[in-house]
């Protein structure tokens, strides 16, 4: 690590050796120590939504038993099965309609359940508008914003019963219906040069709309600083799941990232995923060691990282993400709408939910 000192018996790296990579499959998991020390490795992963992950590498090691988490396995499997229904349902819903859309950030190429299912709507804002109505004559339940965005949320009560009322958290039947790829009014990712990297894929039976694999990462990389601004292992896993695909493309992916110009958040998130799998694993993969070549590396990103124990989820720095938002002021409709955004905040409303949300994500451990 260019002389850097790290530590291999951090949280994380224990993690990370006992769910092993994609890389090295013929590396030896390590199991927990004892019953105490897997329930901690458990909290952990699921702090870094892959606590599925996480237990499928006990099951298929047949410790699930012996260090009490067969019933938390249970529950994990079933929230993922059941995050894939609602996928599968309104994919059903608008494919049946011919609704322009594609599911992102949502079906991981790994053993994993992120928060809600997400939706880039392609077509136009009546359209988009015509979509959330059918929606909502259709059973799907609006969740009312505190604030006006460029996005609209709904809950599939028909299966998921009631909301959850915490307003930050989401659910495996809530879905997030994105008029564009924005926080609040600002576009940190243009849908239309995205329209052209859909695929559909088949989850039992049904066809579901996804971002091509490329594009898909770029999002998911893109998305963890632009609003998110945490770097989680459910990140650097779908990072490494997708590129130990032998058809993922690491020139597409980086042309899509310069034309779109997110090139440093791919530069800083993929220094930390580096560095968490060589000290892990003992070795950097070689399209991830392409990547770096291509883009550099971001040092100080992760000098703040190392100084933290490697502690996962990671916040990114103010640093990094005023670097994110300087490279996507070179794209025309970006700056539009930080205008917008800016112009919208004289709204008392919506200010002060502006600067709630960036204290709240500024102090909170995971999303």
């Amino acid at each position: 690590m260019k002389g850097q000192q790290v530590k291999s018996s951090s949280l994380t790296i224990k993690l990370l050796r006992t769910i092993g990579s994609p890389f090295a499959p013929e590396q030896k998991q390590v199991l927990p120590e004892n019953k105490e020390e897997a329930l901690e490795l458990y909290e952990y992963a699921t702090k870094n939504k892959i606590g599925l992950t996480y237990l499928e590498s006990l099951k298929d090691q047949e410790r699930l038993e012996e260090f009490g988490l067969k019933g938390k396995y249970e529950e994990e499997k079933k929230r993922h099965d059941e995050q894939r229904v609602t996928a599968s349902r309104i994919s059903e819903l608008f494919n049946s309609h011919g609704i322009n859309y594609a599911i992102f950030k949502s079906i991981m190429p790994f053993p994993a359940t992120p928060n809600d299912v997400d939706i880039i709507h392609f077509g136009s804002n009546d359209e988009f508008n015509k979509a959330a109505k059918m929606m909502l004559q259709l059973g799907y339940i609006e969740v009312k914003p505190k604030a006006d965005s460029l996005q609209r949320e709904f809950h599939d009560a028909k299966r998921g019963g009631y909301i959850n009322p915490h307003p930050h958290e989401k659910d495996i039947y809530d879905i997030d219906l994105y008029q564009e790829t924005a926080a609040s009014y600002l576009v940190y990712l243009d849908k239309m040069k995205l329209t052209k990297h859909v695929v559909e894929i088949n989850i039992r039976g049904n066809h579901l709309r996804v971002l091509k694999p490329e594009a898909e990462l770029v999002a998911i990389i893109t998305h963890s600083i632009i609003p998110e601004q945490l770097f989680t292992l459910l990140a650097y896993y779908a990072t490494l799941y997708y590129l130990a695909d032998k058809n993922f493309d690491v020139d597409e992916f980086i042309h899509i990232a310069k034309e779109n110009n997110v090139t440093y958040p791919v530069r800083v998130h993929s220094t930390l995923t580096v560095a968490l799998h060589e000290i892990a694993h003992g070795f950097i993969p070689e399209k991830l060691n392409e990547i770096l070549n291509e883009l550099g590396n971001d040092d100080k990103e992760l000098r703040c990282f190392i100084s933290n124990d490697l502690k996962m989820p990671h916040r990114y720095s103010i640093r990094a993400l005023v670097r994110t938002v300087v490279e996507k002021l070179k794209e025309d409709k970006f700056r539009r709408s930080l205008i917008k955004q800016i112009v919208s905040m004289s709204n008392p409303r919506l200010a002060k939910w502006v600067i709630e949300n960036i204290i709240w994500r500024r102090m909170r451990e995971t999303y």
